[in-house]
């Protein structure tokens, strides 16, 4: 469990499919470890409803996240882990140089009560507004 006792969930409006007017935002949702509870288990990749989280008529993508430490999730390692593996690129690692390669430690695709971050995009959206449209932000 995170130190504060609360969670981060961070929603992104990206893709091909979400609305011109919204695309490119991201809303961040600070949650209690009792609304958090239904997410442990799940994997990179899954859709979850976000009525869960408290946004009905929502549908989300878990794209990855993060634990306390700032140990990252990566899709290719399967289960509640943490492991030290050889990264030649990202997600997790950027290289400097061509064929540099390095050891790096990285947490498995599935979410377990120790994550502090949850990084998702928005599949379906829901009739709660979440994101402002673009021509209000911009006159702000």
């Amino acid at each position: 469990m995170s130190e504060e006792g609360t969670y981060k969930i961070n929603i992104s409006a990206a893709g091909k499919d979400a609305p011109e007017e919204f695309r490119g935002q991201t809303k961040v949702l600070v949650l209690e470890p009792t609304k958090f509870q239904p997410l442990i288990g799940k994997a990179i990749g899954e859709t979850f409803n976000g009525g869960i989280i408290g946004l009905p008529g929502y549908q989300l993508k878990i794209t990855g996240g993060s634990d306390a430490g700032g140990i990252p999730m990566r899709r290719d390692v399967h289960g509640p882990v943490k492991k030290r593996i050889l990264l030649s690129k990202g997600p997790c690692y950027h290289p400097k140089h061509k064929g540099e390669k390095k050891r790096k430690i990285v947490r498995g695709n599935e979410i377990t009560d120790n994550m502090t971050q949850i990084n998702t995009v928005v599949v379906k959206y829901g009739k709660e507004k979440l994101f402002t449209p673009k021509k209000e932000a911009d006159s702000e």
